[in-house]
């Protein structure tokens, strides 16, 4: 029935979440979709435990940040839902964190972290 769904980025929309992992959160969407929440796409602030949010089997809305088609994967977030439908925007930053994070250059890492995701996706598959 929803095997022609297609979504575009903007879009918000609701899935299941199917997994956790200490950087992020899996989710099973209408029409064979699958997706990532990534931690820092929960809040604006720092999120140290993504399990004191989600559990598995939870719905919940989110807005479409990339779509691939061809492999049916959205990239998601929390973070840049309207802040009257964000359950999580509230979530204050922790002082010691944020002065902590002020001093690092994470320049490197930002470039990094998709292909960390995707090896850590790879090794999952294998699993």
């Amino acid at each position: 029935m929803f095997q022609n769904k297609v979504y575009e980025e903007g879009q918000i929309i609701e899935g299941i979440i199917t997994s956790i992992k200490k950087y992020g959160a899996f989710f099973s969407f209408e029409g064979g979709y699958i997706g990532l929440l990534h931690i820092s796409e929960i809040s604006s602030n720092f999120v140290n435990n993504i399990h004191n949010f989600f559990k598995i089997g939870d719905t919940v809305r989110v807005v479409v940040k990339k779509v691939d088609n061809s492999t049916k994967f959205l990239s998601v977030s929390l973070k840049d839902l309207p802040i009257e439908e964000n359950p999580y925007k509230d979530i204050l930053p922790s002082k010691k964190v944020t002065s902590y994070l002020k001093e690092i250059d994470f320049s490197k890492l930002e470039k990094q972290l998709p292909l960390m995701i995707k090896k850590e996706l790879e090794k999952e598959e294998k699993l």
